[in-house]
């Protein structure tokens, strides 16, 4: 997509115009525009415009409800609707971490417009987003189940014998895909749905906002994920303690890398369909494709020389992983009954070719096989869609504040990526968006709390 190509130069601007140039402003369900709001409001943030960032991530938020409500409720999902093409056909409805994200970044918006209060809302909605969705989540799942158990029933009432389910337990097809995916559970998961730096980053805010209750709540909830960050562990004994900061202090929160990208593949799977007749069919399927660092880690330098290093908090990378491996089966389940009504149409328009010939109408016959054929090559992808300029990963640096309120931003190798003028607050955020190590880096300064 450009505007992940725009983001790995470093061109935060750039990218913010190209997705409001194609959001469909006279569709607003246009199946692509919750994706352009998503990336239009992330890229608004990093280029500074935080007004504008806001009305993308608003608007991204309307159809986030809108999808859900539809997902959930008494139609027909939009998941039987696209079988007879794919998922490509429906609208992006958003993942959890994608509502998770739209709410922690409208949240430091906020912040660098100190708008503390505001902040505070986006920061309580994106905890309560995490808190909601294993449950939205099995429903969404068993919603989806149902309505395609039930048109699968409707098949076999119509003669079609459509084994869904001893397809899916086949032990061939099971077998088929680890081969086509070995790493697909080879990564330790967060809990379901949870998002680590938003836990850290909203725990933070509010130890700033004077809450202590819930700030021990929410950074014991995010040490227990990442035991070993220095910096999580001295934000919990420091809030533990109930002590107020001795000292002003610095939290650098570092975007390194890019996150993975869905690339299609495809396998052909046994089936059983069509008269108890076992087939082979292709079908397409998405595949996570991990990415890489911007850098190792980045470096602060002080006037005086003292030097801090950001070091690893989180991974959006295993974030992404741990949604999509839940959600393959129903990704896995889509696929194979679409693949198996294109086949089943085939199948029909094949034995009508037949009677045809019988009937000496050879060549509308040989027609309709041919345009069924072509039907199902054609409507045969995978949905690669996907929020392409989230980080490969978070990384953090603590310390106090330097007296002159001067540091420098430098690359591993020793190259000066920015200078850094700190404000006389008692809580300082310096959020880093890095998505290649040859991009000009995004910095924002944000004061947010007094001691």
């Amino acid at each position: 997509m450009r505007e992940d190509a725009l983001i790995a130069a470093g061109n935060y601007k750039g990218a913010a115009e190209f997705t409001r140039a194609n959001v469909d402003v006279e569709d607003r369900y246009d199946i692509d525009n919750l994706l352009w709001h998503l990336e239009g409001g992330s890229a608004s943030l990093f280029a500074k415009e935080h007004n504008v960032s806001i009305e993308s991530f608003d608007e991204g938020e309307v159809l986030i409800k809108h999808y859900r409500e539809q997902m959930l409720s008494s139609d027909v999902s939009q998941a039987v609707r696209a079988n007879f093409l794919n998922d490509t056909t429906r609208p992006y409805i958003g993942t959890e971490y994608d509502g998770i994200m739209l709410n922690t970044y409208k949240a430091i918006d906020y912040m660098a417009m100190g708008d503390m209060e505001a902040a505070r809302v986006e920061f309580n909605r994106a905890i309560d987003r995490q808190r909601r969705a294993k449950a939205y989540f099995a429903q969404m799942i068993a919603k989806e189940r149902g309505e395609i158990e039930k048109k699968e029933q409707q098949e076999r009432a119509s003669g079609s014998d459509m084994r869904l389910s001893e397809t899916m337990k086949n032990p061939d097809v099971q077998a088929r895909l680890e081969q086509g995916y070995p790493g697909l559970y080879a990564f330790e998961p967060y809990p379901d749905f949870v998002n680590p730096m938003t836990t850290y980053l909203a725990g933070l805010f509010a130890m700033a906002d004077d809450n202590p209750g819930k700030a021990e709540t929410l950074l014991k909830e995010a040490y227990g994920m990442m035991k070993d960050n220095a910096g999580v562990a001295a934000d919990l004994e420091l809030i533990s303690s109930r002590k107020k900061l001795s000292e002003p202090m610095v939290w650098v929160l570092f975007e390194n890398g890019q996150a993975p990208i869905l690339m299609e593949w495809r396998i052909d799977l046994p089936v059983f369909i069509a008269t108890n007749r076992l087939d082979y069919i292709s079908i397409a399927l998405p595949r996570l494709v991990e990415r890489q660092q911007a850098f190792s880690s980045l470096s602060l330098v002080s006037t005086g020389g003292e030097r801090y290093q950001t070091a690893h908090l989180s991974s959006m990378e295993r974030v992404i992983k741990t949604e999509f491996e839940k959600n393959y089966d129903a990704i896995l389940r889509r696929a194979i009954f679409s693949m198996m009504t294109k086949t089943a149409i085939s199948y029909a328009a094949n034995e009508n070719h037949r009677n045809n010939s019988r009937h000496n109408n050879n060549e509308i016959g040989a027609l309709i096989s041919v345009l069924a054929t072509i039907y199902q090559m054609a409507s045969t992808r995978a949905d690669t869609r996907i929020w392409s300029t989230l980080p490969k990963e978070f990384q953090l640096a603590r310390f106090t504040r330097p007296d002159d309120g001067m540091l420098k931003l430098m690359s591993p190798g020793g190259l000066l990526l920015s200078q850094i003028e700190l404000p006389d607050s008692d809580y300082t955020l310096v959020y880093v968006k890095m998505a290649t190590h040859g991009a000009d880096p995004s910095v924002s300064v944000i004061p947010f709390g007094r001691r």
